[in-house]
């Protein structure tokens, strides 16, 4: 199939499966690649480029019922009836008008829409238009592995134009809704269109066209997407003016878009409102007092020994934040859907929900095993209405949590990532933790690249993404094997970060978390230091505050502490 994958589309044809069952009347389901193998969207009949063929399973019936027309060629526009085959551009009858229909497929073959064009150019909906993709998009999905430019125009005639003036060399796809909706549009196909190097913007020429071409640039990844200029007001004119040679000329040079970015100190001043970061607190007063608060369009970095509280004290974080109204994207490599469930609400209501769970299973089990209980310390006032109260007052927040149980996403992980800022417009994105991701993307298509070399272009992408749509991320790291005994509360440094230098030097904040787990006191064994190794607002460091774990309630909070002579935390009496 590799050979298979890598092939072009080259036509559409009639599929000789469909037509046997009084099917395909337009005579285009069968898709012909060139290497000579062809595919049916419609029945899956499949055609090796050997000329054998198989039958798969029928996929369930449309849930539209299709106007079904004819494709023919365009005099009028001057397009191949080649070219309206390949995209299933059809022409019919209705209601005693000729009428135009582009037929709207899903990447596996389902028609989900129509949109009619009348001689008149009214046009019409019909289908389900909540979610369309991007128009000839199923034409080439996964093609973004193989060819590096994708071109996008504003219409579907205009589409047609470009694919059939490169002669089906490259991906062409056009906006389902014209330039009103091409944010929107692009958003909701962003994985499909940044998996290409090149995205080439085609739109009209006019001031609408403009316009949106930059707005759709502003939301794509920098260096990627090239604005075409074209000798008149779309592609399909210049082909009618027989300057088709240009418009090919416009989409190989077309210019990467380029903002104004040297403006005089007069547009500083005046602008300062928008340029400023959102500033939030953090859970804990004297944290958010050392480094005067977390900031929107920053990276922090989190890194600490096994069993040190980094992960508590993120998920405390993320409470806080949706507390306050503010959106939060968990990617949480080592935990379970369920599990990050059960620690949010186990925040919300003040109980440790997990620990409740297997207490209550493992007593339940004695019980049927003929054995008393056991007191396991924890608090007993824990009831299934507590439980579902809480989880529907966390369905009403904006948390999306990424599942990569069973999935095989962890290779497009930072995809994932722009489209939680992009697409749902997160404020919050908490990665933990990057070394887990590094190791699975090291290992993507047994390409086995450095864990070094996947930190450093996830540290550079992340860097990108926060200082283009503003998100803040918190991301968490692992530590060096060394002599050091970090979970008997070494002190760590920003040269027992592990993987690359990057760590230390991208981030605006690094902040290290360490906890004497072996500690003979009780309350220093469960006490974390949190202490900042880089600060780029202030400069200040040092140990920031101390978080006491209870493990009766589940929760984290500031305790008072003072720092003996050699830097180690001593505990007040308030606790």
């Amino acid at each position: 199939m590799n050979a298979q994958e890598e092939s072009q589309v080259v036509d559409r044809e009639p599929c000789p499966s469909c037509r046997n069952k009084g099917n395909d009347n337009s005579g285009d389901n069968l898709i012909r690649y060139s290497d000579g193998h062809g595919y049916c969207f419609a029945c899956e009949y499949f055609e090796k480029g050997d000329g054998m063929t198989y039958q798969t399973t029928i996929p369930t019936s449309l849930s539209l019922s299709p106007i079904n027309g004819e494709c023919v060629g365009k005099p009028d526009r001057l397009i191949e009836m080649k070219t309206t085959k390949l995209y299933g551009y059809q022409t019919a009858r209705v209601n005693g008008k000729n009428v135009d229909i582009a037929n709207y497929y899903l990447s596996s073959g389902e028609l989900i829409a129509q949109h009619l064009r009348s001689e008149t150019k009214q046009f019409h909906w019909r289908g389900d238009t909540s979610n369309l993709p991007l128009w000839g998009q199923h034409l080439w999905s996964g093609s973004g592995k193989k060819n590096k430019r994708l071109i996008i125009t504003e219409g579907e005639i205009d589409c047609m134009t470009c694919n059939q003036l490169l002669q089906g060399k490259w991906p062409v796809v056009s906006l389902p809704n014209g330039v009103a909706s091409a944010v929107k549009s692009i958003k909701q196909n962003l994985e499909f269109v940044t998996s290409y190097n090149e995205i080439v913007l085609c739109f009209d020429q006019d001031e609408a066209g403009r316009a949106a071409m930059a707005r759709v640039a502003e939301i794509l990844p920098p260096g990627k997407c090239h604005i075409a200029s074209l000798p008149y007001k779309d592609a399909n004119e210049c082909l009618m003016k027989n300057t088709g040679k240009e418009v090919i000329n416009a989409l190989w040079q077309a210019q990467v878009y380029a903002p104004d970015e040297i403006i005089h100190v007069k547009d500083i001043v005046n602008n300062l409102e928008n340029m400023e970061p959102k500033v939030y607190g953090f859970p804990f007063d004297t944290l958010t007092e050392f480094l005067v608060g977390q900031r929107s369009g920053e990276i922090t970095l989190w890194c600490s020994g096994t069993g040190s509280g980094k992960t508590t004290i993120l998920k405390e974080m993320v409470m806080h934040h949706l507390e306050e109204g503010r959106s939060v994207g968990a990617i949480m490599l080592e935990e379970s859907p369920q599990e990050i469930l059960d620690d949010m609400i186990s925040i919300m209501i003040n109980r440790p929900v997990r620990a409740l769970k297997a207490a209550k299973t493992m007593n339940d089990l004695r019980i049927k095993l003929g054995k008393p209980p056991i007191d396991m310390s924890i608090v007993s006032d824990f009831t299934d209405e507590m439980y579902n109260d809480a989880k529907e007052r966390l369905n009403q927040t904006n948390l999306y949590i990424y599942d990569h149980l069973g999935h095989s996403g962890l290779n497009n992980l930072f995809a994932r990532m722009e489209y939680m800022a992009v697409s749902l417009g997160v404020e919050v994105i908490i990665l933990d933790h990057i070394t887990a991701a590094a190791v699975g993307l090291a290992m993507v298509e047994d390409k086995f690249d450095s864990e070094r070399m996947v930190i450093d272009n996830l540290m550079k992408e992340m860097r990108n993404l926060v200082s283009r749509t503003g998100v803040r991320i918190d991301v968490v790291s692992q530590l060096k094997k060394t002599n050091k005994a970090y979970e008997e509360g070494d002190r760590i440094t920003l040269q027992d970060l592990r993987g690359s230098g990057s760590l230390g030097s991208v981030p605006n904040t690094v902040i290290a978390l360490e906890r004497d787990r072996q500690n003979s006191d009780d309350r220093l064994a469960n006490t974390t230091t949190v202490r900042v190794l880089k600060n780029r607002l202030t400069g200040r460091a040092g140990v920031a505050s101390a978080l006491y774990y209870d493990r009766g309630t589940g929760r984290l909070r500031e305790i008072v502490f003072a720092l003996d002579d050699t830097g180690q935390i001593m505990l007040g009496n308030d606790e």
